[in-house]
Order: structure tokens, then C-alpha cells, then sequence
């Protein structure tokens, strides 16, 4: 089978577990709830993948894809100066980048295509193999609790960041 690598972040990010993409691709009332969240255009914010020409305001900031074009490379595993302070900094903002590092040697060592196969299946509902993402405590679907391996893996973690994320936006 041959895969999108628009949908392979340099990073190591499958970007169609992203709630952005699964919001643009599929389900109209995420991408309102999302871009009223961050004060911006639906339109503004749809992304239809790391490497397309339309990202999220967000991504279009990232120093990655346009450092790994630069070298010439794929994937930030890639590199001689792997794992830089860039990418560093990038996998311990937020719980969805956890497993940055796993991904990377994945890639390298089986290839993008393996491992987009195998991110299918590790963010898919075992119920109904929906993909969710990290964010996505049950199935979008079917409401399966955990919606993939992922969130069963790190869900209380998910959590705690984001109740300290809404707490910081109470006292703003």
C-alpha cells in the first residue's frame, strides 16, 4: 500500500491522528469549536497535513519542515545533529509529542510507510477502527474507551495537562 507522506511530519507526528486534520477532514463542528478556541477562522485553521500547502497558523511557525528541506532530509531522525534543541523543545510542549523519539527510530529503521501503517493501527478505536487522536479519551465513533493504544497508554498524563491547561486560562 502506498501512503501520503503529506501525512508524515517531519517531526514524527502522523498527522492524521491530529485533531486539526481529523476536524478539516471529516467533522466540521471540531474545526468551529477549535478555531473559535484559538480566535481564528475555521478557514484559518484547517490543515491537511505537515507538508501541504494549507497548515494551521501553528505549523506554518514550525522551524522543522523547513530546517529538514533545507538539509535535504525526510524525517528529523535523519539528521547528524538529531535530536536538536528545536525538536528538543517541540516534544516536551505538549502530550500528543510524547513518543517523538520512538517515531523517529521507527522511520529510520523501517521506513515511513511501516510505520504510517502501524500509527494507523495504533490510533485506531479496537472496537471500529476510527483513528482518533491523542485528545480523544473514547472513540469519536463509538464511544470505545480508550479511543486507541495511545490514549490508553498516556491518558492520566493527557489529562493533567490539559486541567493545568485550563486552569492557566481560568486565571488569565
Amino acid at each position: 500500500m502506498k501512503y501520503n507522506k503529506t501525512h508524515a511530519a517531519v517531526c514524527g507526528l502522523f498527522c492524521p491522528a491530529c485533531t486539526v486534520f481529523i476536524a478539516t477532514q471529516e467533522d466540521p463542528e471540531r474545526l468551529k469549536l477549535i478555531a473559535n478556541q484559538f480566535g481564528i477562522s475555521e478557514e484559518e485553521m484547517k490543515c491537511n497535513g505537515c507538508r501541504s500547502e494549507k497548515r494551521i497558523p501553528y505549523c506554518d511557525t514550525c522551524k522543522l519542515y523547513p530546517c529538514a528541506q533545507e538539509k535535504g532530509i525526510d524525517f528529523c531522525g535523519q539528521c547528524d545533529e538529531y535530536p536538536c534543541n528545536d525538536l528538543k523543545e517541540f516534544q516536551a510542549a505538549a502530550p500528543h509529542r510524547f513518543e517523538l523519539w520512538e517515531a523517529q527510530e521507527h522511520i529510520v529503521s523501517k521506513g515511513y510507510e511501516k510505520w504510517m501503517e502501524d500509527m494507523i493501527n495504533y490510533y485506531s478505536c479496537s472496537k471500529c477502527e476510527t483513528i482518533n487522536s491523542a485528545y480523544d479519551p473514547n472513540c469519536r465513533s463509538c464511544g470505545h474507551q480508550p479511543s486507541n493504544q495511545y490514549t490508553g497508554k498516556h491518558g492520566k498524563k493527557i489529562w493533567e495537562f490539559l486541567a493545568k491547561q485550563q486552569s492557566k486560562l481560568k486565571k488569565d
